[in-house]
C-alpha cells in the first residue's frame, strides 16, 4: 500500500514556525490556548494552587498583537490599488468565480498573499471537475458542457506535505506534489459533521498528469487523467508554487516569523511586569507593638484590616506603616516597557511622532519591508498568470498569452507630484519625449488625475469645455513669470 501520507522532513521543521505566526495573526485568544508561550514560572510544582495561579498569570498577560496588525498593514498596502487585469472571454468568468465557491480572484490573490506573509509559501492548483454523464447518454449536450469549466484552488503552505522535483531532459520538473484535504461529510441528520482526511496526490508518470486521491475509504487510490481543451493529457502538474523569495518548491523563510518571535517575547515579558505589578502595587501593612502573639490575637481576632471605618491598638508604643509602588509611577513604567517593545519590533503601529515625518523618511523607513513585499506580490502574481495559462489549456484550444494580464499592485506609497514636477511632465509631452497617455498615467499615479478615470472619460470632459487660451508669447499657457532680481 502506497504510503500516501508520508510528510517531507522540510515540512515538519518549518511547521512550528508556521503556526506560531498564525496563531499571532489570530489574536490573544488563540495564543493563550497554548501554554508553551507562556512557560509555567514553577513547572515542577503540580499543586491547584499554582495551576490556579498560573492561569491568573495568563489572564493578566497582555498580548499585544503587533504581528497581525503588521500583516494587515502591509496586505492593505498591495491592496490598495485594484490589480491589473485582462483575461480571454473564455476564462473570464474567473474574475468573479475563481475556484467554483464563489470567491473572487482578487478574493484569492489576497488568501494568497496573506498566507506567504504568514509562512513564504503556497499553490494553486488548476483543475477541471468531472463531469458526470447522464444515465443513457452518450455525449454532453452544449448546455451540460458549458456548466463544466476549469477552476484554480488556493493551497496553504500547512496543506502542501510532500513533494517531489526530478530533472527530466535536463531541465528540474515538478514530479510530485501531495495536497492534505479536510473533508466534511454529513451525519443521518444533517445537522453535524465528520471531518475526514483526503490525500490529493498530483504526479508525473511517464510524461503524463494524473491525480489520484486517497482516503481510508480508498487506500489505493482513485486515479484521473485530466485532459486539455483538445483532448490531450497534460505534460506537466498544473500546480503553481509561490513563495516569498522564489516560486520554486522549495521552502522560504516566512516574512513575519522574526516578528512573531519578539511579539512572543513581548508576551511573556508582560507577564512578567503584570505580575510583578499585581503584588507589588498591592498595599503591605507592617506593624511594630509591645504585644505578645497571644494578646495580639485576642485584640484582633479577624487579623488587622485594612479601612478606616475601624480603629486597631496596637499598644503603648506600637505604630504602623504601609508600603505600597507608587502606582502613577509604576503604570507609566509599564506603558513604557511596551512603547520601547513595540519600537524594537518596528511595527507599523500609529504613534504620535515629535514633529512632522517627510514621505522620503517613511520610504526609507519602510524599505526592508516593501522590498519583501514587492516580491511577494511579484511572486504571487506570477503564479496566479501561469495558472491563467493551465486554466486555458482546459477551455480553448490554445493559450493566449499576449492577452493574459495579471499583476498586483507593487506602488505601495502615493507619488508626491508638486506643481514644478507636473509642469515637467508636460515639457516632457510637449517636446514628443513621452506620449499624452504617459502623462496620464503618471498624473493618475501620482494621485493627480483620480485612478478610476479613463483617457476616454477625460476626452469626452475637454470636448464639453472651453478651450483655454494663452498668449501670443505663450501659445500654451504653461510658461513660467520671468524673475527679475531687484
Amino acid at each position: 500500500m502506497p504510503n500516501y501520507s508520508a510528510i517531507r522532513k522540510e515540512y515538519s521543521d518549518a511547521l512550528p514556525g508556521w503556526q506560531l505566526v498564525k496563531r499571532c495573526v489570530a489574536g490573544p485568544r488563540e495564543v493563550r490556548k497554548y501554554d508553551e508561550y507562556l512557560p509555567m514560572p514553577d513547572p515542577l510544582n503540580l499543586s491547584e494552587e499554582n495551576k490556579e495561579r498560573y492561569q491568573q498569570l495568563k489572564r493578566r498577560a497582555m498580548f499585544l498583537n503587533v504581528t497581525g496588525r503588521t500583516r494587515t498593514g502591509l496586505m492593505g498596502a498591495v491592496f490598495r490599488k485594484t490589480a491589473e487585469v485582462e483575461l480571454p472571454a473564455a476564462i473570464n468568468y474567473l474574475l468573479e468565480n475563481v475556484s467554483g465557491d464563489g470567491a473572487s480572484l482578487e478574493q484569492l490573490c489576497k488568501e494568497a498573499t496573506g498566507e506567504c506573509l504568514d509562512t513564504g509559501r503556497g499553490g494553486f492548483l488548476v483543475d477541471y471537475p468531472k463531469v458526470q454523464m447522464p444515465e443513457g447518454q452518450t455525449s454532453l449536450t452544449v448546455a451540460q458542457a458549458a456548466k463544466a469549466r476549469a477552476y484554480v484552488h488556493f493551497y496553504p503552505a500547512e496543506s502542501i506535505v510532500n513533494w517531489r522535483e526530478d530533472v527530466i531532459d535536463g531541465v528540474k520538473r515538478l514530479t510530485l506534489v501531495v495536497l492534505h484535504e479536510k473533508i466534511n461529510e454529513p451525519t443521518e441528520d444533517g445537522f453535524e459533521f465528520t471531518a475526514k482526511d483526503q490525500y490529493r496526490a498530483l504526479m508525473l508518470v511517464g510524461g503524463r498528469y494524473i491525480q489520484r486521491v486517497y482516503s481510508e475509504d480508498r487506500l489505493d487510490g482513485e486515479e484521473s487523467e485530466p485532459k486539455d481543451k483538445t483532448g490531450k493529457t497534460f505534460d506537466h502538474i498544473p500546480f503553481h508554487f509561490f513563495g516569498a523569495q522564489n516560486n520554486d518548491a522549495s521552502i522560504d523563510k516566512a516574512p513575519l516569523e522574526d516578528l512573531a518571535e519578539v511579539n512572543i517575547l513581548h508576551y511573556g515579558n508582560s507577564a512578567t511586569v503584570e505580575e510583578s505589578g499585581f503584588i507589588a502595587s498591592q498595599p503591605t501593612l507592617f506593624i511594630t507593638t509591645d504585644i505578645d502573639p497571644d494578646s495580639f490575637i485576642k485584640l484582633n481576632p479577624n487579623g488587622m484590616q485594612i479601612g478606616s471605618r475601624r480603629g486597631h491598638n496596637l499598644g503603648k508604643s506600637g505604630t504602623a506603616t504601609f508600603l505600597q509602588a507608587d502606582e502613577s509611577q509604576l503604570a507609566r513604567e509599564l506603558m513604557k516597557d511596551k512603547e520601547a517593545q513595540m519600537l524594537m519590533i518596528g511595527a507599523r503601529i500609529v504613534q504620535q511622532g515629535g514633529g512632522a515625518e517627510t514621505a522620503e523618511a517613511v520610504r526609507i523607513r519602510y524599505s526592508s519591508d516593501n522590498s519583501v513585499l514587492g516580491t511577494i506580490a511579484g511572486n504571487v502574481s506570477e503564479a496566479i498568470r501561469l495558472a491563467l495559462f493551465d486554466a486555458q489549456r482546459f477551455m480553448m484550444d490554445a493559450v493566449d498569452e499576449v492577452g493574459t494580464v495579471f499583476w498586483l499592485n507593487q506602488e505601495f506609497f502615493d507619488q508626491v507630484m508638486d506643481a514644478q514636477a507636473i509642469l515637467a511632465q508636460v515639457q516632457l509631452w510637449q517636446q514628443g519625449i513621452i506620449a499624452k497617455k504617459d502623462l496620464r498615467t503618471n498624473l493618475r499615479q501620482a494621485g493627480v488625475i483620480e485612478s478610476d478615470r479613463t483617457d476616454e472619460d477625460i476626452d469626452e470632459d475637454r470636448e464639453a469645455d472651453a478651450p483655454v487660451l494663452g498668449s501670443e508669447d505663450d501659445p500654451t499657457g504653461t510658461k513660467q513669470p520671468e524673475v527679475i532680481d531687484e
